[in-house]
């Protein structure tokens, strides 16, 4: 005698019971747990809620602060293999709010605002020791507007939206107030931003573009840049200092040429 099939009924009840059970688990799965499996040099410490939605304390890289981190999942794209997430940064004083989508070969933030000091960003251990190099110490507020962000192989591939920088002092072997800025990234992918002043003792009007660095594997890790422009003093006192860049043409404007990788 025949056994019966299930019926399609019978069959669908079960496969809604296993899913509800699997959505269930990733809901109410500890961060702490998952968050183990962070790889090398990651850590995360304090981490609070669940994998669906929760935090680390102070994400560190290499025993270097990064500061606290929090996250929201969102359910459907995870059907389609991809991760899909809100997210918050803080540390001392700035902040951060955006979406990821990450795939295994890319990863793109979008609608990333907030406000950061110029001295927290620069201390984050996330930049090349060349970028570090070129980037002297200073004071500013940073208010950031991004629409989206593209990495891929840990490096940038796109990036739309604006930077404002206020209030930005120099801080070498002399402390320098050098003003408001703005760093306008077009719509586009070949990374080429434009730089200007928003008053103060510089007129500036520049581009700041990724070098094309051939293959791929053989590309420094933070890529490599090009500011190209010119420079006018407003001030006075900032005719001298100007002239390192070459002498001022009849218009008082002294061409920008600078590299870094």
């Amino acid at each position: 005698m025949s056994r019966a099939l299930p019926s399609r009924r019978a069959v669908l009840l079960v496969a809604a019971t296993l899913l509800a059970f699997l959505v269930g688990a990733v809901v109410w799965f500890p961060a702490a747990l998952a968050l183990r499996a962070l790889p090398p040099p990651y850590l995360c410490v304090d981490p609070t809620g669940t994998v669906w939605r929760g935090g680390c304390g102070d994400l560190r890289m290499g025993g270097a602060s990064i500061g606290a981190m929090s996250w929201t999942l969102r359910a459907l794209p995870l059907l389609r293999v991809r991760i899909e997430a809100d997210i918050s940064w803080t540390r001392s004083g700035s902040h951060l709010d955006g979406s990821i989508e990450a795939t295994s070969s890319a990863i793109e933030v979008r609608d990333l605002r907030g406000e950061a000091d110029l001295s927290t960003v620069r201390a984050l251990p996330l930049w090349p020791p060349s970028l570090l190099q070129a980037w002297s110490p200073g004071e500013g507020r940073l208010r950031i507007d991004l629409k989206r962000v593209g990495l891929q192989a840990q490096r940038l591939t796109r990036i739309e939206g604006r930077v404002d920088v206020d209030g930005l002092v120099s801080l070498g072997r002399e402390r320098w107030v050098l003003g408001d800025y703005r760093l306008d990234w077009r719509e586009g992918p070949d990374l080429v931003g434009r730089l200007s002043d928003r008053g103060g003792p510089l007129a500036l009007d520049a581009t700041i573009a990724a070098v094309a660095m051939g293959d791929v594997a053989d590309a420094p890790p933070g890529g490599a840049w090009r500011l190209e422009g010119k420079v006018r003093a407003r001030d006075p006192a900032w005719r001298p200092r100007l002239m390192i860049f070459g002498p001022a043409d009849t218009a008082g404007q002294h061409p920008l040429s600078i590299e870094w990788r």
